[in-house]
């Protein structure tokens, strides 16, 4: 859900009498059980001989949604008209590239816009991104070169523990790139000689007295205009709580592609954690990144990172327990 678009490497084991012969931005489909999981784009391959003489290719691309990321739509002026909502937004956007929109998502957007606007040297995916964290969605590549617009899962799908069948799993803690407090500088309509200094909008570090002795503070400016500051206290409450939520997670490895079920492991799902050899009890986390691996020693395995689940969402409803008034959040 982080990584747009997603990626591949595969690595091919060869006699050294003949490559094969695979030119750069070749498409590449890759097929699990006669069901392709992956679509696309060959952009990186290294060839390579060991000291015992084995030869290898190497090779490694994006998905289709590549094109979000590399391009800059122009647009006439400085917005993007006739936009009533996000999925409005994907479809004008990915219509550009030729790339496909699945809307997942059963929440009504949060805000209307009939305008958008955009900056000059936004990408494609910059623009949907944004807007898609004001409309608390997420956005990600269903593998097969289609953006998915979802909300953030909401009940376990499945459970992790110590009789599920792990190869290997760990607890990470990372507050490197948390902060104390989180100042958004609002753009307002008039110009700031009018006003004098803009407004800031903020929000604060859900662990109350964590950064207590450091002038710990990570100013933005809102990168949109909005009448009364309500983008620009999202974008804080948004900060704060995905920081928090990205400073903690769970990394899996498990035999296989599939769960339980048979289904294929997959982002956005939210699983019930129960490891008590990690200090990780009774938690639901959902998956952000999964990537699938097979090789000859060892077989297949899926290796899963998971977050908390603010830390897909800006409207906390017991993050900010350091301060209630920002749980109910303007126009919300």
């Amino acid at each position: 859900m982080e990584q747009v678009p997603s990626t591949f490497q595969m690595e091919l084991l060869c006699d050294g009498s003949n490559f094969p012969s695979i030119l750069s931005n070749e498409p590449v489909q890759i097929y699990l059980k006669k069901k392709m999981i992956f679509s696309g784009m060959v952009e990186m391959k290294n060839i390579a001989i060991s000291g015992n003489n084995a030869h290898s290719l190497v090779i490694s691309g994006r998905g289709g949604l590549k094109k979000l990321v590399d391009g800059n739509p122009i647009y006439p002026g400085t917005s993007i008209n006739n936009i009533q909502s996000l999925e409005d937004l994907c479809h004008e956007i990915c219509g550009l590239y030729g790339i496909g929109v699945i809307n997942k998502s059963q929440a009504q957007d949060k805000s209307a816009w009939n305008s958008v606007p955009y900056n000059i040297g936004d990408t494609g995916w910059s623009i949907l991104d944004r807007y898609a964290r004001y409309q608390g969605k997420l956005l990600y590549d269903n593998g097969y070169s289609a953006l998915v617009i979802a909300d953030v899962a909401t009940q376990a799908t499945t459970v992790l523990n110590e009789r599920s069948p792990l190869t290997s799993y760990s607890y990470n803690e990372d507050i490197t790139q948390r902060y104390a407090n989180y100042e958004v500088i609002w753009q307002p309509f008039t110009t700031q000689s009018q006003t004098g200094l803009p407004p800031v909008f903020s929000a604060t570090d859900p662990q109350a007295g964590i950064f207590a002795n450091e002038n710990r503070t990570l100013v933005t400016i809102n990168s949109t205009s909005d009448q009364d500051g309500t983008l620009a206290q999202r974008f804080a409450n948004w900060q704060a709580n995905r920081n928090y939520g990205r400073s903690r997670s769970v990394s899996v490895t498990l035999q296989g592609f599939t769960d339980a079920g048979g289904q294929l492991w997959d982002v956005n799902q939210m699983a019930a954690i129960n490891l008590p050899m990690i200090n990780v009890v009774s938690d639901y986390m959902v998956t952000a990144t999964v990537s699938y691996s097979y090789n000859a020693q060892s077989g297949s395995s899926t290796t899963m990172t998971l977050y908390p689940k603010e830390a897909f969402s800006f409207e906390p409803t017991t993050l900010y327990q350091s301060n209630p008034a920002l749980q109910s959040l303007p126009s919300s």
